[in-house]
C-alpha cells in the first residue's frame, strides 16, 4: 500500500470515527441544568461531579476509541513512521472532532441565553470540556489529549506485542 493511499484510509477512519463519538457523546449526556440570576447562569446544583460529568463521559469514550483506532492502524506492519505521524495527526483532529460535533449537537450556551432571561429560570447547560464558569473558553481542556493518548497507547501496544504473533520466524 503506498503512503500516501495509507495516510488517507488512516485519516478517514479516525475523522469518521471522531464525528460518530462527538454524536454518541451527546446523546449519552445528560445536561447539568442550572437557574438564571441577574442575567448569570447557575450551575444547580454546584458542584464537581455536576459540572464534569461531560468531561468525564468525553474522556470515557475518546480512549477505548483510541486505543481501537490505533490497533486498526497498527495492523498494517509496512510504513511504521508514516503510519505513527499520521495516527498522532488524526487521533488530534479526530479529538476536536468529536467535540466540535457533540459541542454543536448540545445544547446552546446558558450564559448568553442568561441575559434575557428572568431571575430563576432553569435552563440546561451546554456540552463543553470545562467548568461552566463564565471566564472559561469551552475547549481549553486537557481531555482532548484522550483520543490521542489511546491512539498511541493501542498503535505502541501493536507495534511492541504484534509483531512476535504476524511475522514468519526464521527458518535458517
Amino acid at each position: 500500500m503506498s503512503a500516501l493511499r495509507r495516510i488517507g484510509l488512516v485519516s478517514a477512519l479516525f475523522l469518521v470515527a471522531g464525528a460518530a463519538a462527538g454524536v454518541l457523546w451527546e446523546w449519552l449526556w445528560d445536561p447539568t441544568t442550572g437557574v438564571t440570576y441577574q442575567g448569570q447562569w447557575y450551575l444547580e446544583p454546584a458542584g464537581p461531579d455536576q459540572s464534569f460529568s461531560s468531561i468525564a463521559l468525553f474522556v470515557v469514550i475518546a480512549v477505548p476509541l483510541g486505543i481501537v483506532l490505533g490497533v486498526l492502524s497498527g495492523i498494517w506492519r509496512d510504513q511504521e513512521v508514516v503510519t505513527t505521524v499520521t495516527v498522532l495527526v488524526a487521533a488530534v483532529g479526530a479529538g476536536l472532532l468529536m467535540y466540535a460535533v457533540g459541542h454543536a449537537l448540545g445544547p446552546p450556551d446558558p450564559q448568553v441565553l442568561a441575559a434575557a432571561k428572568p431571575d430563576y429560570t432553569t435552563l440546561p447547560g451546554d456540552l463543553v470540556l470545562t467548568a461552566p464558569d463564565a471566564d472559561r473558553v469551552a475547549w481549553h481542556s486537557s481531555a482532548l489529549v484522550a483520543l490521542p493518548a489511546g491512539a498511541m497507547a493501542g498503535l505502541v501496544a501493536t507495534y511492541l506485542l504484534g509483531k512476535q504473533g504476524l511475522t514468519r520466524r526464521s527458518r535458517g
